[in-house]
């Protein structure tokens, strides 16, 4: 492993070495546009200007070391799993490209405040904004892709879990394509059609700065679903704007990270309030399903299990096809202490139904519950330099996690902390180095996998530095 990333850590070096030799200045308070630059100097801005379209491009490469000297092991597309599930998306020790993305969007379908119609006060999975209520109906849209390791998670099962790149490291996943549309009616509100990032957890798909502070991911974040096929209606309520602002949302899908409408829908459901001046913000979010058979397909070459991508990270399977119900609720609050520190809390709790099969050893065979709460905050000590820091408690009481079953965890408790900074290098570079020390209390373990694929370790110390580039 040291070998291979040898050569693409030299580059890296170069790359930084060009990165700190660019003098970073602004003009006057006007902040330097990142995303959308590369496709901006191609075409011009007139597409952005005039159209509110944009081409956003971004990429982000970690390099990851934990204390332990972990084995490669669990090896799909040919890569270790090993900093799992500590690391959320990173997926093992060394130099990781995690993706290069690509987003085409319009308005309100694209990323990082760019601007949408001045007339929504409502915006999809985000809430009520103060704005007055608009009075035509405004179609945006968003179709996004990303190619790298991360590809296997982001991809949709029955849609882009391609058979030609199943077997390879880097991957391409079509992981958003989606109408997002305005619809002047009562106090206002929004329509999302298509197969879009949910918006449950606190760290939604996009893997952009906020609202992503760290380069891992909370356990709330991986017990969760990554995206949903369908639709979900969000409209505002007609509250005093003195009490704030509130919307509610309510949305049918096909399933977790699928595409399957042979298993019945599974329903969304959503409260948000803002209070008046914005600087609260209070979400609880559900989902509930049927969660029988969605897990994702692998495949296994030569006893290395190759997962195609897409579905959801429960095996749970009825011999009668019977209903399975999975049901997840999520409470995000956060709020801006002061202009220069931010607080978020969030809590989830979450059920899954046990099947009365068990074709491999994680499926699940008991009902089972998941819950737990994380506290995290960033400062800022400079205009481009930001620390943050993060506490979790998750509880998986019988390992119904793949993440933590596939390795030998028989279901317990994680306790976790997270130390970062991150540094704006330039305005096209953003750099976050980190640590995360984690402790788990309960049958098995859960770090440090060997050759086997077994864990042999109930603590770990995981240090990251990430890399995000915006074009």
């Amino acid at each position: 492993m040291r070998e291979i990333t040898r050569t693409p850590l030299r580059g890296l070096l170069v790359v930084l070495a060009l990165v700190s030799s660019i003098e970073h200045t602004r003009a006057d308070d006007a902040p330097v546009q990142a995303y959308g630059s590369l496709f901006r100097a191609f075409a011009g801005d007139t597409l952005e200007r005039e159209h509110d379209i944009a081409v956003v491009g971004f990429s982000h490469v970690s390099l990851s070391a934990a204390n332990h000297d972990i084995a490669t092991s669990q090896l799909p597309q040919g890569r270790g799993r090993n900093v799992q599930p500590q690391g959320g998306l990173i997926q093992d020790e060394g130099l990781n490209l995690q993706h290069v993305g690509l987003i085409a969007c319009k308005g309100a379908g694209c990323p990082l405040g760019r601007p949408f119609a001045p007339t929504r006060n409502v915006h999809s999975r985000i809430g009520p904004l103060p704005n007055p209520v608009g009075d035509a109906i405004v179609v945006d849209w968003n179709v996004s892709a990303l190619y790298g390791e991360d590809s296997v998670f982001w991809a949709t099962k029955g849609f882009d879990d391609w058979n030609w790149s199943a077997d390879d490291q880097h991957r391409l996943a079509i992981t958003q394509w989606y109408l997002d549309i305005y619809l002047p009616i009562g106090a206002g509100a929004s329509l999302l059609l298509g197969n879009w990032h949910s918006a449950i957890p606190a760290e939604i798909g996009y893997p952009f700065v906020p609202p992503n502070l760290f380069a891992s991911r909370t356990y709330a974040f991986i017990a969760a679903p990554v995206k949903h096929l369908g639709a979900l209606l969000e409209f505002r309520l007609p509250i005093d704007p003195a009490w704030g602002h509130a919307s509610a949302s309510l949305g049918l899908v096909s399933d977790w990270n699928s595409v399957n409408f042979t298993q019945g829908p599974g329903v969304m459901s959503g409260a948000r309030w803002r209070s008046p001046d914005m600087r609260t913000w209070v979400d609880l979010t559900t989902v509930y399903g049927n969660g029988e058979g969605d897990f994702g397909d692998v495949r296994v070459v030569d006893g290395i299990a190759r997962p195609r991508g897409g579905g959801s990270q429960y095996l749970a399977l009825s011999s009668t096809n019977d209903y399975l119900d999975r049901f997840q609720a999520f409470l995000v609050a956060t709020h801006a202490l002061r202009p220069d520190v931010d607080v978020v809390l969030e809590a989830v709790y979450a059920f899954q139904q046990g099947g009365d099969i068990a074709p491999l050893p994680f499926a699940i065979t008991r009902d089972s519950s998941l819950y737990g709460a994380n506290v995290g905050f960033r400062y800022r000590l400079a205009d481009d330099w930001h620390a943050g820091a993060r506490v979790e408690w998750f509880r998986d009481e019988h390992a119904a996690n793949v993440l933590w079953s596939a390795v030998g965890a028989g279901g317990g408790s994680v306790y976790a902390a997270t130390l970062n900074v991150s540094w704006q290098a330039v305005p096209w570079v953003l750099i976050r180095p980190e640590l995360k020390w984690d402790s788990y209390d309960g049958s098995g373990h859960l770090f440090a996998p060997d050759r086997n694929g077994v864990a042999r370790r109930d603590s770990q110390l995981l240090g990251v530095v990430n890399f995000e580039f915006r074009f």
